[in-house]
């Protein structure tokens, strides 16, 4: 299984296609859990069982991401390092396009 982000009850193309990977089941729970876990987020926590996005949303769940990027940044190394860094990075970019409708919800798990 892979934890990404897709959108719920997609109404067009653009929203059938939406999706961001975020990482293998397996790497998100041995790097992104301990990290998310160190930081003591509101949102991204969620990530571990499924969260529903919205648009509101998505202003907190980005500042946690900013969160965790700089935990990265400090406390890994190497390929993980870079790996989460770059599907944070995806995050904070991609998703606020997911929001071309103000009642779209993205799920990320």
């Amino acid at each position: 299984m892979a934890v990404s982000a897709i959108i719920l009850e997609p109404q067009n193309e653009f929203e059938q296609h939406f999706s961001i990977p975020i990482a293998t089941q397996n790497f998100f729970e041995r790097y992104w859990i301990p990290a998310i876990e160190s930081i003591n987020t509101e949102w991204i926590v969620g990530i571990r069982y499924g969260i529903d996005v919205t648009k509101e949303d998505a202003v907190c769940l980005i500042h946690e991401l900013s969160l965790l990027k700089d935990w990265a940044q400090r406390n890994l190394q190497g390929n993980v390092q870079e790996q989460i860094l770059s599907r944070i990075v995806l995050l904070e970019t991609k998703l606020p396009t997911a929001f071309q409708r103000g009642d779209t919800v993205v799920f990320i798990g």
